[in-house]
C-alpha cells in the first residue's frame, strides 16, 4: 500500500478513506474479528451481522442526534434510487395525491422531475438561475 501514490478525490462519493481505515478493512478481509469469513461473505441474518448493525445505528444515532422516537432505516441506492423510493412511498400511485418541492439546486430538479412519475408535483420555488440563493 506504501507504492500506491495518495489521490485527494472531491467527488461526491464514495469518499476517500483514511490510511488507518483502509489498514483495518485489510486486516479483517478474510477473517472479521475472528469469526472466520470476512464480513463480505457473512449473512445478513447472522447474528454477527446484527452487532454490526446495531453498531452502526448507536454510531448515526450519536453522530446526527437521532432521538429514540425515531427509526434509523439503511437503503440501497444512493441518493438517485431515494428519488423514486421517497415519492412512492408518501404519494404512492394514488390519484389526487401531490408533493411540494423546493428546487435549490442539481439534485433537488432531479429529485422533483423524478416524483413526476408517481403523482402531482408542486414546485414551491422554481429554479431561478444559477442556484445561488435558497428561498
Amino acid at each position: 500500500m506504501d507504492a500506491l501514490r495518495q489521490v485527494v478525490n472531491f467527488g461526491p462519493g464514495p469518499a476517500k478513506l483514511p490510511r488507518s481505515v483502509l489498514l483495518e478493512i485489510q486486516k479483517e478481509l478474510l477473517d472479521y474479528k475472528g469469526v472466520g469469513i470476512s464480513v463480505l461473505e457473512m449473512s445478513h441474518r447472522s447474528s454477527d451481522f446484527a452487532k454490526i448493525l446495531n453498531n452502526t445505528e448507536t454510531l448515526v444515532r450519536e453522530l446526527l442526534a437521532v432521538p429514540d422516537n425515531y427509526k434509523v432505516i439503511f437503503v440501497q441506492g444512493g441518493g438517485s434510487g431515494q428519488f423514486s423510493a421517497v415519492p412512492l412511498n408518501l404519494i404512492g400511485l394514488k390519484p389526487g395525491r401531490c408533493a411540494d418541492y423546493v428546487v435549490t439546486g442539481a439534485w433537488s430538479a432531479k429529485a422533483a422531475e423524478e416524483a413526476k412519475r408517481f403523482g402531482t408535483v408542486n414546485i414551491v420555488h422554481p429554479k431561478l438561475g444559477s442556484y445561488t440563493e435558497i428561498p
